[in-house]
């Protein structure tokens, strides 16, 4: 018996150290801090009926995960609440805070702000795709939207960062030649995001930058950097319908070069390239991984203000005009006209709009305002300045122009009248140094001074010197830049006699001359942009929108399917630099 209250005995006392022992090791449990962070930052931004997860960290020996457990308590229930887990989700907009307290050691804890905000609708980048060079960086632009009540802050994420990188600023960076996604997303809990494709080129990528159709044989391409090609490199391919596959290869005839970066092609005129189709150019010997093939579709529109018209007559004239704005419009046009000239209608034909009638009323000035609309709802303007005289009243303008200083001009057309007798006297005021009129209302002379002058024109009636009318336009005297060049035929021999002309892009302004008789030609120009075209007979050659600047310009013509003969025209070189439309 006393056995047995031994072992009771010892037993119990056992017991009691093992649970000392173990009252000791729990008190060892030491929580050093308790920490908070939201899904952005410091603060905790959630949308109303949204929910975000909390990271919170517990530094604590020992680093069991029984020691890390934490409770969650919103100060505002109202505003949001938190489950046991760490979500947060918004009840209403306001703010609040939540508390983190450690159940081993409830002095230790700790708070983080929150903010609930209205849900985002939508995220936004500025750019669907992008291009960057290894090494190189691209910022992207995001918008969030609501505008107000929104948090505008987004997380940037990306599909492969071997390829490229993104900051949580939205700073792109090319790592290596491939493609990756670049990725906003809301940080409110709405989930909404938006993605851009990044192109990320190797550091010798050549890219095709363009490509645009200049004319039914006319092709421009251009690299984004200098590199030398020859025709045989490029293939030129058509097809009629966007949804149409390119069953069509065009022959390049000739090649011109500038700078290694812009080439204009020159097709066989066996294929027109037809309005509205589209052109496809290829060149799959560029280096690197860039764009080796664009397409372009063949809009022959203009892009300049189209030029006003000046119309003068006499009452009883019969009169008949053509408004063409095709040449500006996209497809089928319909025309309205502001304004009216007694006795002078207009109808639609094909494409243009025509005049016709007798004059019947006097009008020392007119203006009618022809506007012409597309297929695509653009519009274009032009403006005509109509003047009608008769028998007792004189009417006249004068035209706008373009010369050349140190560049003479041997009665250019200028002021022009109507009415009265029909014998006049022209007199000028503000006219360019070294320019004079004439008793026909035309000047010479050789203009001295770059600038734009506006000349007033008074004209007098002869026979009855009461009758009088004026007139202003403006004379630009601009630094003359010289075009030269040569023109051959196929078989590279010069062509004698061949006209030369160069027609300003903008304001239509005309210079021209002829070749000589080893084919070379020389051409004084304002600076701007030209068409310019060499012919001969039935054979010519055209380059379009080339700029001529402070180095002038040299550009080559070559007329095909032309040969030379013993018998062609001694070269003369024209006197006359300008005419304006």
């Amino acid at each position: 018996m006393k056995r047995m209250w031994r072992h009771l005995l010892f037993l119990t006392a056992a017991l009691v150290l093992c649970m000392a022992a173990g009252n000791s090791a729990e008190g060892k449990v030491k929580v050093k801090k308790v920490t908070v962070k939201s899904n952005y930052g410091k603060i905790v931004h959630v949308a109303v009926g949204k929910k975000v997860k909390l990271t919170t960290t517990v530094k604590v020996t020992p680093n069991k995960a029984k020691n890390k457990k934490v409770t969650y308590k919103s100060s505002k229930k109202k505003v949001a609440t938190v489950t046991a887990g760490g979500y947060v989700k918004g009840k209403k907009t306001g703010s609040c805070k939540i508390t983190v307290t450690s159940k081993k050691n409830k002095k230790k804890k700790a708070k983080i702000s929150v903010k609930v905000v209205k849900q985002v609708k939508s995220v936004e980048l500025d750019t669907e795709e992008a291009t960057v060079y290894v090494g190189a960086t691209k910022n992207l632009k995001v918008t969030v939207l609501p505008a107000s009540g929104s948090v505008k802050k987004v997380k940037w994420s990306t599909s492969n960062a071997n390829v490229a990188k993104v900051s949580s600023a939205g700073k792109i960076t090319g790592v290596a030649a491939g493609t990756a996604t670049i990725k906003a997303t809301s940080i409110e809990g709405s989930k909404k995001s938006a993605s851009c494709t990044v192109k990320v080129l190797a550091a010798n990528t050549i890219n095709i930058e363009s490509v645009q159709v200049l004319g039914p044989n006319a092709v421009r391409v251009t690299l984004d950097k200098a590199r030398a090609l020859m025709a045989s490199q490029i293939v030129v391919e058509g097809k009629q319908y966007e949804l149409g596959t390119y069953n069509r290869r065009y022959t390049i005839i000739q090649l011109r070069n500038y700078d290694n970066k812009t080439y204009d092609l020159t097709l066989d005129d066996n294929y027109s390239i037809a309005p509205d189709s589209f052109v496809r150019v290829s060149i799959v010997t560029l280096p690197g991984n860039g764009t080796k093939s664009l397409e372009s579709q063949a809009v022959f529109v203009k892009t300049s203000t189209p030029p006003a018209e000046k119309w003068i007559g006499v009452v009883g004239e019969e009169m008949e005009a053509v408004v063409d704005l095709s040449e500006y419009c996209y497809g089928n046009v319909s025309y309205t006209v502001a304004g009216s000239i007694g006795g002078v209608n207009y109808k639609p034909r094909e494409n243009t709009l025509v005049f016709t009638g007798q004059y019947t009323t006097v009008t020392v000035e007119t203006v009618l305002t022809v506007t012409a609309e597309d297929e695509l709802g653009n519009t274009v303007e032009k403006k005509i300045h109509v003047h009608v005289g008769n028998s007792t009243t004189v009417v006249s303008y004068a035209e706008d122009m373009t010369v050349l200083v140190g560049r003479s001009l041997d009665r250019a057309s200028f002021a022009h009248a109507a009415g009265g007798s029909g014998k006049y006297t022209y007199a000028a005021l503000h006219m360019p140094s070294g320019l004079t009129m004439n008793e026909d209302g035309t000047i010479s002379g050789t203009p001295a001074g770059i600038g734009e002058y506006e000349v007033s024109v008074t004209v007098t009636d002869k026979q009855n010197t009461a009758r009088t009318a004026t007139a202003k336009a403006v004379i630009k005297v601009a630094e003359q830049k010289r075009v030269t060049g040569k023109v051959v035929d196929d078989s590279g021999k010069a062509v004698t006699g061949a006209s030369v002309t160069c027609v300003h892009v903008d304001d239509g302004s005309t210079f021209q001359t002829t070749t000589d008789d080893t084919g070379a030609y020389s051409v004084y120009v304002a600076e701007g942009s030209y068409d310019i075209t060499a012919e001969f007979a039935n054979a010519s050659d055209k380059v379009y929108n080339i700029a001529v600047s402070s180095g002038g310009r040299q550009i080559d013509f070559v007329l095909r399917h032309y040969q030379i003969t013993p018998a062609s025209p001694a070269a003369k070189t024209s006197r006359v630099p300008l005419l304006t439309g």
